[in-house]
């Protein structure tokens, strides 16, 4: 396995971990949010759910990343990598760098090399 992989294999699990953290402050500041707002603040329980999700597909990736023998598990890092640079949108900056640095990985000529000698392109 490349360099590259072993350390965005880290980054995915840093990043879900992050991300399940984010997602809970969010989920305490939507209910406060919400609560003072008389419910109207609910309507930001968008955020921590998008968070939630995006963290449950770090988990995916990092999952595949430990077997590498299942298909598609190109397409699923790439997917991952693409929704943790969108988190910045909900203000996670940590997460959004992680994803950059781990499309930066996938790009590179020895990754796909080896993701394609090993048919799980």
């Amino acid at each position: 396995m490349p360099s590259e992989l072993r350390i965005s294999k880290a980054l995915y699990l840093t990043s879900a971990i992050i991300n399940i953290i984010y997602a809970g402050f969010g989920l305490i500041g939507t209910i406060i949010f919400g609560s003072l707002t008389c419910g109207i603040g609910c309507l930001s329980i968008i955020l921590p759910v998008f968070c939630t999700i995006v963290a449950v597909l770090d988990y995916i990736a990092y999952d595949k990343l430990n077997n590498l023998d299942q298909k598609n598990t190109f397409n699923s890092l790439q997917t991952a990598a693409i929704l943790e640079i969108i988190t910045v949108l909900v203000g996670n900056m940590i997460v959004m760098v992680l994803g950059i640095i781990n499309l930066l990985h996938l790009q590179k000529r020895e990754v796909r090399e080896f993701v394609i000698n090993k048919n799980i392109y």
